[in-house]
């Protein structure tokens, strides 16, 4: 369902290029998600951000703000839920950096869980067993 008064909706749902880009982009949580995993994109109104600006220190305008994508990814398992989201004029550099965003927060909580022992461990095997691309 469309909704008119977003116009990002209605790009993400209508415009075969940025569906791709989207697919494309998402494909590179393999290896942090399973089958049960809800992977979600969604379109927030960058003029809400006003005020988180203001708290920042950040020069903008409301028209700023209007021209900008912001552009959220969700994933969603179970009762754990993570999200990042990109903010850009460009709705593909908005995509890239929600999904760049999101890829560092996996990759802290990865580090976060893999200790010290079993980060050599798996250097070991992978200097013991080098694969060929």
């Amino acid at each position: 369902m469309t909704n008119l008064q977003n116009p990002t909706i209605q790009l993400i749902e209508e415009n075969p290029e940025v569906k791709s880009f989207i697919y494309q982009q998402i494909a590179e949580f393999e290896d942090f998600v399973t089958p049960q995993t809800v992977v979600t994109v969604v379109a927030r109104n960058p003029k809400k951000l006003a005020l988180q600006y203001e708290a920042e220190g950040k020069e903008f305008t409301r028209r700023d703000l209007s021209k900008l994508y912001r552009i959220a990814i969700v994933l969603n398992e179970a009762d754990a839920k993570v999200e990042a989201e990109g903010v850009h004029e460009d709705i593909f550099i908005a995509i890239k950096m929600a999904k760049d965003n999101l890829m560092a927060k996996l990759m802290e909580i990865h580090d976060s869980m893999i200790s010290q022992q079993d980060r050599l461990v798996e250097i070991n095997h992978y200097l013991q067993h080098p694969s060929l691309h």
